[in-house]
């Protein structure tokens, strides 16, 4: 989890923001209405939303153009916020405690965290890696599974339920 999270005022115009982001090197700001975490505002909402509206970025505050928050209380494990951010199409979520804003999860942290769990785990020891579950990014009803020729290669990845395949 990222706790140093920038944040700006949703009167906040999106070219303030861009600035903010580019000058603290982040790639998103949590969008507060008062005190209150209202949304995110990311490089993402800047192509998707904001572009779109083709007006200029001193004129269209950050709320107009944020991104809902995803809420994850901050007791839950990484497994489920990976699953909330595949299922949502989300690139990050806030972690909360008390309706208290802690930080956000982003996949970056997810696939840091990944990376170090297996890269130890292979180091350590022989057993097999840990099993991590993929849900199908096509139906995202079911979790992708292996498939293996006679000699057990891996030769795809493929979802029971709608047979997308990877």
């Amino acid at each position: 989890m990222s706790t140093n999270v920038v944040k700006v005022d949703a009167s906040t115009t999106v070219l303030d923001a861009c600035k903010l982001m580019n000058s603290k090197d982040v790639t998103g700001v949590v969008v507060l209405q008062g005190d209150k975490p209202v949304g995110m505002f990311t490089d993402r909402a800047l192509l998707r939303l904001f572009v779109g509206l083709n007006r200029r970025p001193d004129e269209v505050k950050v709320g107009e153009v944020a991104s809902p928050l995803l809420k994850i209380d901050a007791n839950a494990s990484t497994k489920v916020a990976a699953r909330t951010i595949v299922e949502n199409r989300f690139t990050r979520l806030g972690v909360f405690e008390n309706e208290k804003l802690l930080g956000w999860i982003t996949l970056t942290n997810l696939a840091k965290e990944a990376s170090k769990r297996n890269l130890k785990d292979a180091l350590l020891s022989h057993n097999e890696p840990e099993v991590i579950d993929v849900l199908c990014p096509k139906c995202k009803k079911a979790f992708l599974q292996k498939v293996t020729n006679a000699d057990g290669k891996v030769e795809r990845w493929q979802c029971p339920n709608c047979k997308y395949a990877l």
